[in-house]
């Protein structure tokens, strides 16, 4: 609408009427309402109706084209004696604000006798205008103050005091309404609020009007997932404007960017708000403010929208249908989902469809129906489908479904288990059981894999409530809802503060985190974000890195750890750095160049090189990171557990190098590949980049893009040719070795077991030799752990620890009891002491061993006892991983048989009184050789080369392949050898073989002979 003055109607009078007329103008755009004025003089003592003749214009055409008048009505008259003039609004009319301020007297006056009939407009329609306003100040009453300040105000009705509160020491905060019955002027209110901001017992003034803007929204309910604008327009230009929404009786939020919403770039005197996709989301009272100084113009509109839930939760109970023990079986599925003012249909189905019973309660509206399941099926499904489906007042339709597993009689599954008042339900195998959390102050569920018969280890997603509302807030931040500089801050503040180092924090809490990360990276494209929070931010990402990544799955856990890097690189791009120099934490390093051919930083040790020609690069690094994510394509490589990223805003140049110097702790044994994380593929790549050996032990990147990178060493890079071969068959001979030796064992023991001493150290022998098969016979079955499952994996790693250990400590008894004797001549110990000394030590020790092992790595260890893909024993680094409960018993034991070899090889070096001068050399040498040849296979000494193995791995050596081939083939081959030195080279043992194989010849003999005669 807007106002036009036209000529005067008619002549000369005493009495002048001011008559409003409405004229409706078409236009290309639509049609529009002009309000004109037009003046009636009167002349001297005639008498005339206006009111009469009014109706006569309606509908009358003026002589512009496309304007006619739609209604006509008195809006002022003025009486005009001689020099005096007094005029008068009509009913339903007030001053206009030109008439007040060019005449104060006439505000607030039903006459006015001045000479006021040239202004135009005289009178304006009355309006229900308010001033919102709240002062906080010294005093304890306002209300003469305010009334004397506002009271001037053309139009003034009253003025109501909301009420008033202590806030502080001597301040209060006063709530205000000021009603008047015309608009204002936005300046004549900002003087008012000026002069009341001069006394100094008033800190604060800040007012908010209704009446001074106006909205166009929907009316009446929109469809869900609907595109909606809403237009506002303000009746003065203003300075800005601000969109704002609230829920019920919430506290607003300002809309923002986002998502789900569009906001018109103009924002002075109009302004639009577009939502992209209504959902219950954005159900609410929507409030447009124009802004300048002081005072904000509010108009204000609700939007009901035909709700869907956002959330619907299915759920069967019990989880899995038993149908191994009847012909029938009986659930319960429910459906529930967030309380909600829609009024919907419900059908839930299994099988049969159903209309189901509704049930609220703390804030929860559940739908629950019992269903009937015929475990006599024809094709017995594995699975059968559950759905619930809403239907809302428009219609619409959402729904969900879930696999309900059922068990029948020839199906594995895990038994129901209670575990700290978690019960964990009887669960089909290869499913996995949820519960809900019982934690005090959490939220969310657990988890729980059957593995055929048997549980696999409890993962908590149970989530601190408090991170689930930063959760909440971020998604409302990222769809547009309170899109801020101060909310995105508080939102990072909570992430710090929750995610404390000394917090405890579940594998639940660290998906939250990454969650609120990856939300955030995904609003700042639409909210750029400031540096205020950029301390916050590293702080919470940091202390994400001090949590074991531990959820049950190691694909899940990698999959976290690479959204986690995409969402911190993310952030770190998109945060706008201006006075910063960057920030550093214990896990997270970010450093900065500005406007520079060349940037050199240096992130935890790790120096940092490129050349770009840009406004800023960017440079972070990222400890306790790179071994977290996976290793597809690297699985044997050590990661030095960095993560360097670079980042350039306005680069210039069409290529960018990078140059990144690594710390090589392995110096020249480890062989070296530069990668960098694919984000697409989800895996390291080395496409782009090259390794430089640089000087001393540093090793350097140079890549020709940028990303994150990493830089692995490899211990065992280098291909030996036939090495695998040769196990085997080194394992082939030797299993068939200690069977043979087995057997001749067996066979001469009650010929060549005569006194205590060779009965224990044939004892020895055999068990040493059936130890030694059982544990190679394990190791070949364990040869390919990819084609193995993780029970029959488990057996194998146990099987291993176990016997390797039992054959070395029966060594480690037949040592002992040599150097015993050796030393101790005369003193014998009975066969009975050493039957229970040496079982005692070479079976209840390694059981020990391997039981306490397994334990604490399964049950108060975060590394795993064995690997499923090598199906071995862990090792992480060192003293951490269960190999080291091999290698220490088995290096200690070693050791004891090496040192008991050599007081062997003195004893026998010592010449008795009658040989002192008749022992030459050579024999002495002979005596050394042939103690070394016997006693090395029975005393483990074979497994010494295993040390140089580890420690030698410098592949430009000869010497190294030379140590590696020996290794394998002589322990390979060591059952073989067991078979020389401890069977074949006794003479005692050959002796009676020759006796059992010419026995039998000559009895063979002897009948043929008979049978000639």
């Amino acid at each position: 609408m807007q106002t036009v003055r036209i000529k005067t109607l008619s002549g000369a009078g005493m009495l002048l009427f001011a008559t409003l007329f409405i004229f409706s103008q078409t236009s290309q755009v639509g049609s529009i309402d002009v309000t004109h004025w037009a003046e009636v003089m009167i002349e001297g003592n005639k008498t005339l109706n206006v009111a009469d003749q009014l109706p006569a214009l309606i509908n009358a055409s003026l002589d512009t084209v496309g304007v006619k008048i739609t209604n006509a009505e008195i809006a002022a008259e003025c009486e005009i004696i001689g020099q005096n003039t007094t005029c008068w609004c009509g009913p339903g009319y007030v001053w206009s604000n030109f008439v007040c301020d060019s005449v104060n007297k006439c505000c607030n006056m039903d006459k006015c006798e001045a000479n006021i009939s040239y202004s135009t407009p005289l009178c304006l329609p009355r309006m229900n205008v308010s001033l919102i306003g709240m002062l906080t100040g010294s005093s304890s009453t306002v209300t003469t103050m305010l009334l004397k300040a506002f009271n001037v105000l053309n139009a003034f009705n009253s003025l109501t005091m909301q009420g008033s509160l202590l806030t502080g020491s001597f301040t209060y905060a006063h709530n205000f309404t000021v009603s008047l019955s015309s608009l204002f002027a936005t300046s004549k209110v900002q003087s008012i609020i000026d002069t009341l901001l001069a006394d100094p017992t008033i800190y604060s003034l800040n007012m908010k009007s209704l009446g001074m803007a106006f909205i166009e929204a929907p009316t009446g309910k929109v469809c869900y997932n609907s595109k909606q604008q809403l237009n506002c327009t303000s009746i003065e230009v203003m300075s800005k404007c601000v969109w704002q929404m609230s829920r019920g009786e919430e506290v607003p939020l300002i809309l923002g960017p986002g998502s789900e919403i569009m906001l018109s770039d103009t924002c002075t005197e109009t302004t639009t708000v577009t939502l992209l996709k209504t959902s219950g989301f954005w159900s609410g009272t929507y409030s447009c403010l124009f802004v300048s100084g002081n005072i904000a113009h509010m108009a204000m509109a609700p939007i009901q929208i035909a709700l869907l839930p956002e959330v619907i939760n299915v759920t069967s109970n019990p989880q899995t249908i038993d149908c191994s023990e009847a012909s029938s079986a009986k659930v319960t599925i429910s459906c529930s989902i967030d309380n909600s003012t829609e009024t919907y249909k419900s059908w839930l189905k299994l099988g049969s469809e159903t209309q189901p019973i509704k049930e609220e309660r703390s804030g929860i509206i559940k739908y629950t129906a019992d269903f009937t399941v015929n475990c006599q099926a024809e094709g017995k499904p594995s699975s059968l489908e559950a759905s619930c489906t809403l239907e809302n007042t428009l219609t619409q339709l959402r729904n969900l479904s879930i696999k309900v597993p059922v068990i029948y009689p020839s199906d594995l599954f895990c038994a129901a288990e209670v575990i700290e008042e978690r019960i964990w339900p009887k669960t089909k195998n290869n499913e996995t059981a949820v519960i809900d959390c019982i934690a005090s102050g959490r939220q969310g569920t657990m988890k729980r894999k059957c593995n055929g018969k048997t549980w696999g280890e409890e993962v908590s997603l149970c989530v601190k409530a408090v991170l689930n509302i930063v959760a909440l807030q971020a998604k409302d931040f990222e769809k547009g809802l309170g899109a801020t500089q101060e909310v995105a801050q508080l939102i990072f503040q909570s992430l710090k503060n929750n995610t404390s180092e000394d917090d405890e924090n579940s594998f639940g809490d660290v998906k939250t985190a990454v969650t609120v990360f990856q939300t955030m990276k995904k609003a700042s494209v639409n909210m750029p974000l400031g540096e205020n929070l950029l301390g916050d931010f590293i702080e919470s990402a940091s202390s994400m890195l001090n949590v074991t990544w531990n959820g049950g799955d190691e694909e899940e856990s990698g999959s976290l750890a690479s959204q986690y890097l995409s969402s911190v690189e993310g952030l770190v791009k998109s945060i706008r750095i201006n006075a910063s120099e960057g920030y550093n934490s214990s896990n997270i390093q970010l450093q900065i160049c500005r406007s520079g051919a060349t940037c050199n930083k240096t992130v935890f040790n790790v120096e940092v090189e490129l050349n770009a020609t840009a406004d800023m690069v960017k440079t972070v690094g990222l400890q306790s990171l790179a071994n977290r994510l996976p290793k597809f394509g690297y699985e044997g490589a050590l990661f030095p557990s960095i993560v360097v990223s670079s980042t350039v805003e306005n680069n210039t140049q069409s290529s960018v190098n990078i140059r990144l110097a690594f710390p090589n702790d392995e110096g020249s044994s480890a062989t070296m590949q530069c990668v960098f994380w694919n984000v697409s593929e989800e895996r390291w790549s080395d496409e782009g980049c090259d390794y430089v050996q640089g000087p001393g032990n540093t090793a350097y990147c140079a890549c020709n893009h940028l990303t994150s990178f990493s830089m692995l060493m490899s211990k065992h890079s280098v291909s030996m040719p036939f090495l695998d071969q040769l196990t085997y068959i080194g394992l082939g001979i030797s299993i068939c070795s200690l069977i043979i030796y087995i057997i001749i064992e067996c066979l001469v023991w009650s010929a060549v077991v005569k006194s205590s001493l060779s009965h224990f150290r044939h004892t020895c022998l055999l068990n040493i030799a059936l130890c030694l098969l059982l544990a190679d016979c394990s190791f070949l079955a364990s040869s390919f752990p990819s084609i193995l499952n993780d029970t029959v994996c488990l057996i194998l790693v146990v099987a291993k620890h176990y016997f390797f250990l039992a054959m070395f400590f029966w060594m480690l008894c037949l040592s002992v009891m040599l150097v015993h004797q050796l030393i101790f001549v005369f003193s014998h110990i009975g066969k009975k002491i050493y039957m229970i000394l040496g079982f005692t030590i070479g079976y209840v020790c390694p059981t020990v061993t391997v039981a306490v092992t397994y334990v604490y790595y399964d049950q108060a260890s975060d590394i795993p006892y064995y690997s499923s893909k090598t199906c071995w024993l862990t090792y992480q680094s060192a003293m951490q991983g269960s190999i080291h409960a091999f290698l220490f018993p088995v290096g200690t034991i070693v050791l004891v048989n090496i040192a008991s070899m050599v007081v062997v090889i003195v004893t026998v070096l010592k010449p008795s009184g009658a040989e002192t001068n008749k022992k030459g050399d050579n024999d002495a040498a002979k005596s050394i050789i042939k103690v070394i040849i016997f006693l090395t296979p029975i005393f483990g000494g074979t497994w010494i080369l295993g040390i140089f193995v580890f420690l030698m791995d410098d592949f430009t050596q000869f010497i190294t392949y030379v140590v590696h081939y020996a290794f394998t083939i002589v322990n390979s081959l060591q059952g073989f050898f067991i078979l020389l030195t401890g069977c074949f080279a006794e003479k005692r043992v050959r002796d009676e073989i020759l006796k059992i194989v010419l026995g039998k010849s000559g009895k063979e003999q002897g009948t043929a002979t008979s049978v000639a005669k």
